[in-house]
């Protein structure tokens, strides 16, 4: 059965313009993803073993996946024998229905969540508040967009576009909201302490506290959450009530092999050796601990994931969602990540929401939010073949016949007239007798048909007056 993803309605032409006008999220974005860029760079430079530990990483996720039934079968087994529950979800809708079945009958009033990108996939928080239950995230990042009212625009970091400013004007509001007193001043010490008062009062008044989950242990049925902040060690402790979603494919065997891959995520992503938190949940609260959740449910979701075994694209479920593949990205540093369109944006989301949606949604993105640089390729820590796969789906949709026939037809000529040097020296002589009539200041600025679109946002120079090849003949004779 196909997944199914939240999407962004709006025509690739309207989320691409509103990108390209939005120089707040370019200069932010473009400056981050560099510096994370950078620091992966340098963390790996400076750790001889990183890259033994990252292939190792690499080979327990790849064993981990096709033997998948066989350890989710353990880890279901080992959570319900701690006290837990476990519950299968095989779409987006079952796995809500589930979430909120638990909620309403403990009759949650409110809920506080870690940072989840499954739960953006699930739209959870829209789920939750349509049933008159209170949602609030804890995650920094993600508090910021959800009084923004937007979407993550990057996996690891939700709040990359925002600035400084708007991270204060968005503090004052919600100040005003709730009758508190605001931020001092745009310092980021200032708008972080205002966020610790503010999460303080959600985290103690909470009935119910919802994960995610980095990885999942078969053989202790534990679920792992890694993070920068801290906050997942109150939500998985003071509500009564836990309930953690996850991905079916973020399962691994055992200790061992989530001592292989733990610090992948953070090493890849951010540069750093490990993340300043783990957090372990292996059961409910014990009668001699004043700690922890009294019920705690596992949602395991397919949504689509396990249709990826045993095809090409079976590599997919090794994502860590470290966001390396974003960070290197040349259109993803200019457009950001809410142009995608996708709960997933990047080079991983323009893979993972054709293949989990069977291209029902975004057919463009393998073809318009891709250069195939191959730098998200030579970035993923897990070996996924990002480049390669964009290049099958953009097989597949000529296949499907999903191009726009204006578009098939101009590149089969163009490919007719490229495939010999007679063809390639012919269009060269008429493109250079046709572009005067779009040159501008001595650029091209427009062209008909199908290259309008992109000297929407660009230019370049002329053809040249004379080829190599034209010179060469004139100056040095005829070529033998």
């Amino acid at each position: 059965m196909d997944g199914q993803l939240p999407i962004d309605t709006r025509p690739w032409p309207v989320r691409r313009d509103a990108a390209l006008h939005d120089q707040t999220m370019q200069q932010t974005i473009g400056v981050v993803t560099k510096r994370l860029a950078n620091a992966k760079v340098t963390a790996y430079a400076a750790y001889p073993e990183a890259n033994h530990w990252r292939q190792r990483a690499v080979e327990v996720k790849r064993q981990s996946i096709r033997q998948l039934e066989e350890h989710l079968a353990t880890f279901t087994q080992q959570v319900e024998s701690h006290g837990g529950k476990v519950h299968r979800a095989t779409t987006a809708a079952d796995a809500i229905q589930t979430i909120l079945e638990v909620a309403q009958h403990h009759q949650v009033r409110s809920v506080i969540k870690t940072k989840s990108m499954v739960t953006e996939e699930l739209e959870l928080n829209r789920a939750l508040e349509n049933a008159g239950i209170a949602v609030r995230e804890t995650d920094l990042g993600e508090y910021i967009i959800q009084l923004a009212h937007e979407k993550p625009s990057h996996i690891l970091a939700p709040a990359l576009h925002k600035n400084r400013e708007q991270i204060h004007a968005l503090f004052d509001q919600d100040a005003l909201v709730y009758h508190t007193e605001p931020p001092a001043s745009e310092d980021i010490v200032a708008l972080t302490q205002y966020a610790r008062r503010r999460l303080r009062e959600e985290f103690l008044a909470a009935d119910m506290g919802v994960t995610g989950g980095n990885f999942l242990v078969a053989e202790t049925g534990t679920v792992v959450l890694i993070t920068n902040e801290g906050n997942a060690d109150m939500v998985t402790t003071l509500p009564r009530l836990l309930v953690s979603v996850v991905g079916v494919e973020k399962i691994v065997a055992d200790w061992s092999g989530l001592i292989d891959v733990i610090q992948q995520p953070a090493l890849s992503g951010v540069g750093q050796r490990l993340s300043s938190y783990t957090t372990l949940v292996s059961g409910t609260r014990g009668p001699d601990q004043w700690e922890g959740p009294d019920e705690w449910h596992v949602v395991l979701l397919d949504n689509g994931r396990t249709q990826l075994k045993d095809t090409p694209f079976e590599d997919v479920l090794s994502c860590i969602r470290c966001g390396a593949c974003l960070n290197v990205c040349p259109v993803f540093r200019q457009v950001g990540g809410h142009a995608y369109g996708s709960v997933y944006p990047g080079p991983i989301g323009i893979v993972e929401t054709p293949l989990l949606t069977n291209f029902e949604v975004l057919p463009e993105l393998p073809s318009a939010l891709c250069t195939l640089c191959h730098a998200c390729g030579e970035a993923c820590p897990m070996n996924i073949d990002l480049p390669g796969h964009i290049v099958q789906l953009r097989q597949m949709k000529q296949e499907r016949h999903m191009n726009a026939i204006g578009v098939t037809r101009s590149y089969r000529w163009w490919a007719r007239f490229w495939a010999t040097p007679h063809g390639y020296r012919r269009s060269m002589r008429w493109a250079r007798w046709g572009q005067w009539w779009f040159v501008r200041h001595g650029r091209i600025q427009s062209a008909p048909g199908l290259a309008g679109g992109w000297f929407k946002t660009r230019d370049m120079p002329p053809v040249a007056s004379m080829t190599f090849h034209e010179w060469w003949d004139r100056t040095r004779g005829k070529r033998q």
